[in-house]
């Protein structure tokens, strides 16, 4: 969400009140073509970790318009981190394990990546944390995933359209399911990741 849009939240991240142990910031589908000053001002002494949101787009995007997405969000809001979006389940087009490598060599210090569905250990292995299942609460209530391979830190799931009720329901679930960060929303498609509510 825009800082214009919710001040609020903002100001829950800037104090660390959220309980996260990281937020994601998407400007305009990353980090955008110049410096938006809300950001710059909403920014300023965060205590939440905070990433980037840099589009994969399933291994379609080339390397270097990702690797350019790093250094933007680093030159114009100090963001060494990023989160990978749109992963593929295996390499493909451009997409690899290596993208990996790469962002951490050019200065990237959390990749967290995000195929939103059950990917091999590898992948779970080699990003800081991995999203393995991001879908909406009717589907995700009978939801078995496979073991991640992984040490529940590094696994996250992403549950949407989930009524205030069955929150602390979908939370169990994940845990159960070998995810150590999970987050939870009643927001729903198309962006049902704009709000920032106590449950996570």
């Amino acid at each position: 969400m825009h800082p214009l849009e919710d001040p609020g939240a903002w100001a829950r991240l800037r104090a660390g009140e959220a309980g996260l142990d990281f937020a994601v910031v998407n400007v305009a589908n990353g980090p955008g073509r110049g410096v938006d000053p809300s950001y710059t001002d909403a920014l300023t002494a965060v205590l939440t970790p905070l990433v980037g949101y840099v589009d994969v787009d399933y291994g379609r995007r080339h390397l270097d318009a990702v690797m350019a997405d790093l250094v933007a969000w680093r030159l114009q809001y100090g963001i060494t981190g990023v989160m990978l979006d749109r992963v593929p389940r295996s390499p493909t087009g451009h997409w690899s394990l290596e993208v990996i490598d790469g962002l951490r060599a050019d200065g990237a210090t959390t990749v967290i990546a995000n195929p939103g569905c059950p990917v091999p250990a590898e992948l779970v292995l080699r990003a800081d944390v991995t999203c393995v299942a991001e879908m909406a609460w009717t589907t995700y209530r009978h939801h078995l995933a496979p073991p991640p391979g992984a040490p529940p830190e590094r696994v996250w799931h992403l549950i949407h359209s989930c009524p205030a009720r069955h929150q602390m329901d979908a939370i169990g679930r994940a845990r159960r399911h070998g995810a150590g960060l999970g987050w939870v929303t009643s927001g729903s498609l198309p962006n049902p990741w704009r709000t920032l509510q106590e449950v996570q």
